[in-house]
């Protein structure tokens, strides 16, 4: 009678198992393409260049030209928007602390987050905070001096799959409406 022998099971190395998901997950994203199930893009979005993140420069407003109406009915009125923060909207000021020394004299709106879109065209990509208060169902509101920055903000995050909204006049017409404002308190490595 034979003996009968367990031969010990050979694991492939990790580098072997890594290489084989990764060829997997490659297999598997060019059937989706074939499919035809990946969302289509009806533009090749391009990010603003350092000459359109110029407040009033004529590179922005070329490009605002372009994008304003896009916007539609995502574009609100101050007290719209006074009133979708009141009910939990996260509201982006995305204005530098400089600009927003030089341009309100440091006045922003009373419970906005400043989170400078600058930032987001450099890293290419919007904040994680944005991106979570999006995904927990919280609306996203967009504000600027007048508008013009903030219709970009607004192009960059639909791009990015964030359904936003922009105030329409920005900060100026929040302040005319005679809405909440704050001073805010900015260190001089702020305002580099």
């Amino acid at each position: 009678m034979l003996a009968h022998v367990t031969v010990p099971a050979v694991k492939s190395p990790p580098w072997r198992r890594r290489h084989s998901l990764q060829a997997a997950l490659l297999v598997a994203v060019g059937i989706i393409l074939l499919m035809g199930v990946a969302p289509r893009r009806n533009f090749a979005y391009i990010p603003p260049s350092v000459a359109e993140l110029v407040p009033k420069s004529a590179e922005m407003m070329e490009r605002v030209a372009q994008v304003v109406d896009k916007v539609g009915d995502r574009l609100v009125t101050p007290q719209d928007a006074s009133a979708m923060v009141d009910a939990g909207a996260m509201l982006i000021d995305v204005r530098t602390p400089m600009q927003i020394h030089s341009m309100t004299e440091d006045k922003s709106i009373e419970k906005a987050i400043i989170d400078p879109f600058d930032d987001w065209v450099k890293y290419k990509k919007p904040t994680n905070a944005i991106k979570y208060a999006y995904e927990f169902g919280r609306k996203i509101i967009v504000t600027c001096t007048a508008g013009p920055k903030s219709t970009l903000a607004w192009e960059f995050l639909k791009e990015h799959g964030i359904d936003a909204y922009v105030i329409k006049g920005g900060f100026s017409a929040w302040e005319e409406a005679g809405l909440p404002t704050h001073v805010n308190k900015f260190h001089g490595y702020d305002l580099k």
